[in-house]
């Protein structure tokens, strides 16, 4: 996935939450990782799980950024949005 957004921020649009887990691996670049009240800064070669019961969002951090994540149902239809051109 490339991701090019920042994180959308601790508002109450936000963070979310949803059952399961989700796990990513950064391949270039930097994602910045809210997760609860911690801002996590994960870089290239780095990788994240957490159960996504805690309140998250990640986004692109200085430029854009590619991860390889692993998510299941729930979080496949939350992370993943179909741009339209």
């Amino acid at each position: 996935m490339r991701v090019t957004d920042p994180a959308p921020g601790r508002g109450p649009d936000g963070l979310k939450v949803h059952p399961g887990k989700d796990w990513f691996t950064v391949l270039s670049g930097t994602v910045v990782l809210l997760l609860g009240e911690r801002t996590i800064l994960v870089e290239t070669g780095q990788a994240a799980e957490f159960s996504t019961m805690i309140p998250h969002a990640f986004g692109a951090h200085d430029g854009p950024a590619e991860i390889l994540g692993i998510f299941d149902h729930d979080g496949r239809r939350t992370h993943l949005r179909v741009t339209k051109p």
